[in-house]
């Protein structure tokens, strides 16, 4: 529980996104995410130098479980997946900017992060 000016938060309101958010991969996938409207699952695992596919679909499954991302499959030949962010995706990326912006104003490891 956070208190501030006489309000209480939790700190996990929605339950699991903290949890995630902590994980290996999902701020960078966040951020790549939210760079263009929709991605190809091939495109995400190049876009993140160093993840693997379990990984890639590791997260990605959690980030739809919480229902900060779409995935809409097309009945084609190979099949095409795209993962986009959903709204909720993009309040959540929106909110992470001016904690990430602190992070590297104070010199943390995460300045190299980008959400833009």
């Amino acid at each position: 529980m956070i208190e501030v000016d006489g309000a209480s938060y939790c700190i996990d309101p929605a339950g699991g996104i903290a949890e995630a958010l902590g994980k290996k991969w999902t701020l960078p996938l966040i951020g790549l995410l939210g760079n263009r409207p929709k991605h190809r699952f091939g495109e995400l695992l190049g876009g993140l130098e160093g993840v693997g596919s379990k990984a890639l679909a590791d997260r990605l499954h959690d980030l739809q479980r919480l229902g900060l991302v779409s995935r809409e499959v097309f009945a084609e030949v190979p099949a095409r997946v795209e993962y986009r962010l959903t709204e909720r995706g993009l309040e959540l990326r929106r909110a992470l900017v001016p904690l990430l912006a602190w992070a590297a104003q104070e010199g943390s490891g995460l300045r190299t992060l980008s959400l833009r």
